[in-house]
Order: C-alpha cells, then structure tokens, then sequence
C-alpha cells in the first residue's frame, strides 16, 4: 500500500497545475509543518518530502525508472509544478474517488488557485480575501483550493466540507483537535517527522475481526511507517504502538513470509524481507524494519500501476 500512495501524492500534483505569479492574499506563514493543519478524524496521512527523497540515489532511480525525462519535462510544463522540487507534501485519500492534498514548494499558491478556479465549470466560491479560495464542479467532481501561505496550496477533491473547513480552521488558529494530537499519534510523530516519506495511521486499524492479524493487532493503538532511501535501497520502518502478546516476534516473521510469498509480495522485491528483516518488542510497542531494494520495487511498481502512470504523463 506504501508504494501506491507514494506514487499517488505525485498523481495529485497534476490538480495542482499553475504558473508562478502574484503572491496569496492574506495568506499566513509557510512554516507550519502541513501535518499540524490537519484536523481530528483521517484514518491515515502521509506526508512526504519529494526535494530530499529525489537527493538520494535509489528515489531518483525508483523515479527515472518510472518516468523519463521528456516526460517529466511535459509534467512540469503542463501544471507549473517540479514535481521533484516540492518541499512538503500532506495527503489523505477519500474513498471512493476524493483526496485533501497540501503541498509546499517553489510556487505561488494564490496564483495556482486563481487559475484553478478559471478552469472550473461552475464556481460557486470566488473569494481573495482573507484567502484566495475557488471551489466548484469540474468534469465529475467538486473541487476546493485555497492558499494557506504563499507557497502553500490545499487542493481538495470531493472532500466533506467539514474536513476542508478544518484545516482552514487550523490554519487559522489551532483551537481544536488535530489528526496526531492523541497520546501515541504525537509520539509517532516526533519520532518520525524528519523521515523524508512517512505514512500515519494514528488510530487502531480496522482489520477483519477474527483473523490471525487482527488478533496479533487487536491492542495495536497506531503506527507510522517510515522510509529512507540510500544509495541502492530503501531503509523501511514499521513502528508500531500498543500491547503486542507473547511470542509476537515469531507471528510477525510469519506474517512477512506469507505477505513475501503472496503474488504481491513477489512482484515487489518482498522475497527477501523476512530474512533481513529486525524486529524489537519492548513497553511501548513493536518496531519491524528491514531494507527494499529499490531496482526490484521499481520493476513491481511499474507492472502495477502502469494505468497510473498514463494518467499522469499521457499514453
């Protein structure tokens, strides 16, 4: 799943299509870390650092292997956004078809949601002040932009108006409950923050009652999922907070040989995962790690999600 929502947050760089321009309006400083404007409630977030994964050798080679240059040129070209120069990136998807993105970079974000909102069918939100905000309907679906700071966009896609509301409330002043604000999430967070590529799940997580994972998880209370790219790999960290029961290393060396054995698994590189993989059981929790090797996830990524890639860069 990891590997999917990486290669989805650059997917979605396309709805953040614009030109460099004029400043936002009113906007409010680009130094809040965009995990902090997100409210109490998403299941998962990932947040995502594409300016410091692209200076290690296996992103960049993950990355070329998926896209060539002439395309990445066109995507540049086509939405005024690097998709390589990106400082910051938050996302949550909405099933079935929505997401909320924040994204930090070298843009002008009022700019970006002015031209946002000239392509929308029907705008029914057309405000510069406080914000530069545009919502409305385009194609199917409804779409929302505003520009948090000058160099920061929220772009939203049949989200619930509550959840867009949220973060501007955030971003206004922090006077309610944010997505990592429990005891655990908070935790997680100060641990993994500076990962360039980390997902969060800050609350327990919604197995099939009655199998033997949601068994081996049922005091599991949230988790992060951590990854650092070296030269030739990606170093991989599932720390996980909660009560874990005896002898909860050998069901977690099972539980990787069956994921590595499966045709997923094979089709990622996961093969070799169970015999490098380290795993601590203390207090506090569970922390697995192992390494991928980036050329064999390159190869699985491109077979599995090739239809992504077309839509992004074209046929």
């Amino acid at each position: 799943m990891l590997v999917r929502q990486l290669l989805w947050l650059f997917i979605l760089l396309a709805a953040c299509g614009g030109r460099f321009g004029r400043g936002g309006d009113g906007a409010r400083s680009d130094r809040q870390p965009l995990v902090e404007l997100i409210p109490e409630g998403p299941r998962w977030l990932i947040q995502a650092r594409p300016r410091l994964l692209a200076e290690q050798d296996a992103a960049r080679m993950l990355w070329r292997t998926l896209v060539s240059e002439e395309r990445e040129r066109a995507f540049a070209e086509r939405t005024g956004v690097d998709p390589l120069q990106v400082d910051e990136l938050v996302a949550i998807e909405l099933p079935p078809g929505g997401y909320l993105l924040l994204v930090r970079g070298p843009f002008d974000a009022g700019d970006v949601v002015r031209r946002a909102g000239d392509r929308l069918a029907v705008a029914d939100v057309r405000t510069d002040q406080p914000l530069v905000r545009r919502e409305g309907l385009a194609g199917q679906g409804r779409y929302a932009y505003a520009a948090l700071a000058e160099h920061t966009l929220l772009v939203a896609r049949d989200a619930p108006p509550q959840l867009v509301a949220g973060v501007l409330a955030r971003n206004a002043a922090h006077d309610k409950p944010g997505a990592l604000d429990n005891a655990d999430a908070s935790a997680l967070y100060a641990e993994h923050a500076a990962s360039p590529l980390v997902l969060f799940a800050p609350r327990p997580l919604a197995l099939e009652p009655g199998t033997n994972v949601a068994l081996l998880f049922a005091r599991e209370r949230a988790l992060a999922v951590s990854v650092r790219p070296t030269h030739t790999t990606l170093a991989t960290g599932i720390d996980m907070r909660g009560e874990f029961p005896p002898g909860a290393e050998n069901n977690f060396r099972a539980l990787a040989r069956s994921l590595s054995s499966a045709q997923l698994g094979r089709a990622l590189g996961l093969s070799r995962v169970p015999d490098n993989m380290a795993i601590r059981v203390d207090a506090q929790g569970t922390l697995v790690t192992f390494a991928l090797e980036a050329s064999e996830l390159a190869a699985g990524v491109r077979m599995l999600f090739f239809d992504d890639l077309k839509q992004l860069f074209g046929s």
